[in-house]
């Protein structure tokens, strides 16, 4: 039997102040950016990048992305979709299990409520306290990502960019 980690990252602390039409193009706040790059680099140095990047279409949520990409040196694709934003938990399993089986080490990055359902639904889990660039892994005993479901997963760790400080 296979083995998948699903890496779900919250995107960084959004400027509330910064000029912006949409909710869906509110960029990310100085505290983010600097976020995105330390779990980047965090991520690189245990050794936990993955090889497909799937984020909400939304700027904060691309930028986190990104900043965590070039800052912790990965070298996977990227891919964006507004299929992330404002998605239900049925609607981001469904996405996920349509992805490619050969993919071992997939991240999804989202928004919140959904960041914190997502790991509850996936590991018959409470509510788990999901703050601004946090990365929860969940890991699944399965060849396909067609095989995960509600429950089948188990939270190996939630890393929170205050938890790398000090």
């Amino acid at each position: 039997m296979g083995s998948k980690k699903l890496y779900i990252f919250r995107h960084g602390k959004s400027d509330w102040k910064a000029t912006f039409k949409t909710d869906y193009e509110r960029p990310l706040a100085e505290r983010g950016i600097e976020a995105a790059k330390n779990m980047g680099k965090h991520l690189s140095a245990i050794t936990q990048t993955p090889e497909l990047v799937v984020s909400s279409a939304a700027k904060r949520a691309i930028d986190t992305a990104s900043l965590a990409m070039e800052f912790g040196q990965w070298d996977c694709p990227m891919e964006s979709t507004r299929a992330l934003y404002l998605s239900s938990v049925d609607e981001t399993i469904e996405l996920i299990q349509q992805l490619n089986p050969e993919v071992k080490r997939l991240m999804i990055v989202s928004h919140e409520p959904l960041c914190s359902s997502l790991v509850a639904e996936l590991t018959m889990g409470g509510h788990v306290k999901f703050p601004t660039a946090s990365i929860a892994r969940v890991d699944f005993k399965v060849d396909s990502w067609s095989d995960i479901d509600s429950d089948k997963g188990q939270l190996a760790w939630l890393l929170t960019p205050k938890s790398l400080m000090g």
